[in-house]
């Protein structure tokens, strides 16, 4: 089989640096819970979000694919990828707040995940209309197993709870060293394991519809 191509293994060296740093900010919650609650909470997410995001994604990336008003769809696309994102995080939100609730109202973290969220609209704009541009259709290039990445993660967050519970008696900020290590981790093995985590579509029919170009 022939390698990738360079700019391809670029940007998955570059998602999986982004997902590194998104399951880092997660781990880090609240300064005042203990290393099982950051485990339960990432968890909680972790369980919630690829079944429906991956699911999601895979049916309205190839709406945007097909449609003859891109731009609509692509609206449908993001706005979906937010809603379910934002939703997650209220959840886990919640579930920090059943765990401890005397911790403290912690509403302003919660804005500022969702507020990250949102500034990453001009990125996923950019990266859509670029896939699109190669004109391969979404349903026949591989594609990520949800069941295989959530196996992934909660592996990591298992390691990361590990961690977490060895350095805690011997380090002032363990949660901050532990988050950093789960960053470096998914940086560095991420494009590694990329293959493994990918599954490739069954043939389809050919009746479905090429891409079309419309602009608007």
């Amino acid at each position: 089989m022939n390698p990738p191509p360079q700019p391809a293994a670029r940007a998955v060296r570059r998602g999986y640096a982004v997902a590194g740093a998104v399951l880092a900010f997660m781990w880090l919650g609240e300064t005042n819970e203990p290393a099982w609650a950051h485990a339960v909470r990432a968890t909680f997410l972790l369980l919630l979000l690829p079944p429906l995001l991956l699911r999601t994604n895979r049916a309205l990336t190839a709406a945007f694919h097909e449609s003859a008003h891109p731009r609509r769809a692509l609206a449908r696309l993001i706005a979906a990828r937010i809603v379910i994102v934002a939703a997650a995080l209220a959840a886990g939100a919640f579930l920090g707040h059943l765990m401890n609730p005397q911790a403290a109202d912690d509403t302003r973290a919660f804005v500022v995940r969702v507020l990250c969220v949102l500034l990453t609209i001009p990125l996923q704009i950019r990266f859509a209309y670029r896939a699109r541009a190669k004109g391969a259709h979404p349903a026949d290039r591989p594609t990520l197993s949800a069941p295989r990445v959530m196996g992934a993660k909660l592996g990591l967050i298992a390691a990361a709870l590990l961690l977490q519970m060895l350095i805690d008696p011997y380090v002032a900020e363990a949660q901050v060293i532990t988050a950093v290590v789960i960053a470096a981790t998914v940086t560095a093995l991420g494009p590694r394991l990329h293959a493994k985590l990918l599954i490739t579509p069954a043939p389809q029919a050919t009746g479905r519809r090429s891409p079309a170009r419309a602009t608007t």
